[in-house]
């Protein structure tokens, strides 16, 4: 794979790049795509579908992987064992389907791939998939960064889907949001997610390969997976580091150490995202109706004293000061 992201330097890591067959006429586009976008499948049009065909792929380059939204209509998409060896492409992927009308994947057996599964693609090895109207996000990295984790391992893994939980639930939530808001974050911040993504795609390899992933490896990877989840499930009050560690698959005290390194603290992080959750609802059109009790409660707080005081040190001024300023 280092060859082939040769053709994006260094100084455009964190660049979002956008490719689109909006502009170009219906019987070029395939053409178009095949040659000039997609380098490691074929792209080859559906007998019987009336539409023509239309794809929009947006890539964010990081250091050794890129971070792939890819949405089309329906479309066939091949790897032949041909390509295989003339490209040399043996790069890994994690793809999350997003979107699916209906997509069967050939890939170390035959399957279906529905809406949410996320699994693992091997560009040495040749595929097929068969795609109705679809989106996709994906981590790809150098086979030598998997195999530094899965050994060699790899191939007999081709096609492999994850458990919709743990580490792979939180990668899921990173890649989505990461193209949702890709579009509003800067360079520097687009390379964070991705660096991050790469991390946190790691570290679900190890886990699956050795059943335990190792956070002091991948600390970076485990301090935001373990953000992301804190931001998804702070509203819940029984929230605790240890629930969090059981959710990553990891111990308590290497939970605890991957925050040190940031110098943050694992409760602290909790209170905060539970602050920076009302504060939101409070400013926000959904938060409009809501007393301001209700919001303490949707964000985690079981006292409304213990809410009013902290949101107060947080912000410098109580929570109906704050919708008002709003």
């Amino acid at each position: 794979m280092e060859r082939h992201l040769a053709r994006y330097g260094l100084d455009e890591v964190g660049q979002l790049l956008v490719h689109t067959t909006d502009g170009v006429p219906a019987n070029q586009r395939l053409a178009y795509w095949r040659e000039g976008v997609m380098r490691r499948m074929v792209p080859l049009g559906v007998e019987g579908t009336a539409n023509p065909f239309r794809g929009r792929m947006r890539r964010i380059v990081g250091d050794g992987l890129e971070l792939i939204e890819f949405a089309s209509e329906d479309v066939v998409a091949v790897r032949s064992p041909e390509r295989c060896r003339i490209d040399g492409c043996d790069d890994v992927t994690i793809d999350l389907m997003r979107r699916s009308s209906n997509t069967l994947m050939e890939h170390g057996g035959t399957q279906q791939v529905k809406a949410g599964d996320l699994y693992l693609v091997d560009y040495a090895k040749p595929s097929e998939v068969r795609r109705g109207r679809h989106c996709t996000v994906g981590l790809t990295m150098s086979r030598r960064l998997a195999r530094d984790v899965l050994g060699d391992d790899i191939a007999p893994r081709a096609g492999m889907k994850f458990a919709a939980s743990g580490l792979a639930r939180v990668l899921w939530h990173h890649l989505q949001a990461t193209f949702d808001e890709a579009g509003r974050m800067a360079v520097a911040e687009r390379a964070a997610a991705a660096k991050a993504a790469k991390d946190m795609g790691l570290a679900l390899l190890q886990a699956t390969h050795e059943c335990m992933a190792d956070p002091d490896r991948f600390a970076h990877g485990f301090h935001r997976a373990a953000l992301g989840l804190i931001d998804h499930e702070c509203g819940d009050p029984n929230l605790t580091p240890e629930r969090i560690a059981f959710a990553l698959d990891c111990s308590r005290a290497a939970l605890y150490r991957a925050f040190a390194k940031h110098g943050e603290g694992v409760s602290a992080a909790i209170w905060q995202a539970r602050l920076e959750r009302a504060r939101r609802t409070l400013g926000s059109p959904e938060g409009i109706g809501l007393l301001v009790a209700e919001v303490a409660v949707l964000s985690g707080f079981r006292e409304m004293s213990n809410f009013t005081r902290m949101f107060k040190r947080r912000y410098g001024m109580t929570p109906s000061d704050a919708r008002k300023q709003d």
